[in-house]
C-alpha cells in the first residue's frame, strides 16, 4: 500500500485524537503542526494530505493554501467559520470534512433507512480549557448540533426547508450552549425513489453533566433506536399493537469499529484515489446552511 505523508494541523481536543489514531498506522508518515502554540512555519514539502483541527475561524486561512496547491485535505466540522469561506473552500474536489457520526457504527448499521420522523439528543459536558478553543469558538448549533442536522438531512433527503424554528439558552460560554430546534424538510420528488421528506426534533447542549447521543428514526410500522455513544441500535415493531406490551424490539446487529478510525480508512483510500472523498464539500455546505437556518430562528427568537 502506497505510504502516504500528512500533517495534522491544530492538536488540541479533536486534533489530538486525530494525532493518536493516525501514529499508530503503518501507511501514514505524520508530522503535528500547532498554530495555537506558535508553530505554523512552512509546511514539510510534498505532504499527500492535512488534517486540520485547529479553531473553527482559522479553517479558511490554513485550507485554501493546501488545497489550491492540491493537497487533500480532512478539515473539521464544522468546514468554516462563515458560509462565504465553506463555498469558497467547496470549490475544491480533493476535499472531506469530518463529519464524523456518518462513520458511527449505529449508524452504518441501519443503513439506507428512510424515516419520516428523526428525534436527536446530543449532550455533552463543557470541556473549553480556555475562551476560543476549538468548539466554543462557535455556538452550541455550529458545534454540537451540526452532527445531527448533517445526520437530519442525509435521512429526510435534500428537499425543501419548509418549516424550522429553534429557542435557546446561553449558560458558561457567552453564547447560546443549549438549543432545541424542529426542521422540517419537503419531499424530494415524486418518483417511488425519491423522499417524502419529514420532520426533525433535535437537541444540543453542551453544558450536561454526561455525555448523551441518542436517535430515534420513526417510519410506518417501525422505528430504530440508536446510542450513537456506545454503538448500539434496537429495532421496534409495532405491527397493529395497540398497546405498549405488543411493541417488539430487536437488537439490530452493530459491527464494532471506531468512527474515527474509520473516517481516516476512508479519507486515506480517497487521497489515494481508490475512493471518492465521502463527505464533500457540497455536503458540509448544506449542513452549514442548516445550521445559519437554526442560528437565524434563535436570533428571531
Amino acid at each position: 500500500m502506497q505510504r502516504l505523508r500528512g500533517a495534522v494541523i491544530g492538536v488540541g481536543h479533536m486534533g489530538g485524537h486525530h494525532a493518536r489514531k493516525l501514529f499508530a498506522r503503518d501507511d501514514v508518515d505524520l508530522v503535528l503542526v500547532d498554530p495555537d502554540k506558535g508553530h505554523l512555519g512552512p509546511l514539510p514539502a510534498g505532504l499527500d494530505f492535512a488534517v486540520i483541527a485547529a479553531p473553527t475561524v482559522t479553517h479558511a486561512d490554513l485550507a485554501l493554501p493546501l488545497l489550491q496547491a492540491g493537497v487533500a485535505c480532512l478539515i473539521e466540522k464544522p468546514l468554516a467559520a462563515t458560509l462565504e469561506q465553506a463555498r469558497s473552500l467547496a470549490c475544491f474536489s480533493r476535499l472531506s470534512v469530518g463529519h464524523i457520526e456518518r462513520f458511527n457504527p449505529a449508524v452504518r448499521a441501519v443503513g439506507a433507512v428512510r424515516p419520516v420522523f428523526v428525534e436527536c439528543t446530543r449532550l455533552s459536558p463543557w470541556r473549553a480549557p480556555t475562551a476560543g478553543a476549538r468548539g466554543t469558538d462557535v455556538d452550541v448549533v455550529a458545534d454540537l448540533m451540526v452532527h445531527d442536522l448533517d445526520l437530519a438531512r442525509r435521512w429526510l433527503g435534500p428537499g425543501p426547508i419548509t418549516d424550522l424554528r429553534a429557542i435557546g439558552v446561553g449558560v458558561l460560554s457567552g453564547g447560546t450552549d443549549i438549543v432545541d430546534a424542529r426542521v422540517e424538510i419537503g419531499p424530494a420528488g415524486s418518483g417511488p425513489d425519491d423522499h417524502p421528506g419529514g420532520v426533525a426534533v433535535l437537541r444540543a447542549s453542551r453544558v450536561s453533566l454526561a455525555p448523551v447521543r441518542t436517535v430515534r428514526l420513526f417510519g410506518p410500522g417501525q422505528y430504530y433506536s440508536l446510542d450513537l455513544l456506545h454503538g448500539q441500535a434496537h429495532r421496534v415493531v409495532w405491527d397493529g399493537a395497540v398497546r405498549a406490551e405488543g411493541l417488539r424490539q430487536e437488537p439490530v446487529d452493530v459491527r464494532s469499529g471506531d468512527a474515527l478510525e474509520a473516517q481516516h480508512d476512508a479519507f486515506l483510500a480517497a487521497v489515494r484515489g481508490d475512493a471518492p472523498f465521502a463527505v464533500p464539500g457540497a455536503q458540509a455546505v448544506e449542513a452549514m446552511e442548516l445550521v445559519a437556518r437554526v442560528q437565524g430562528a434563535l436570533e428571531a427568537g
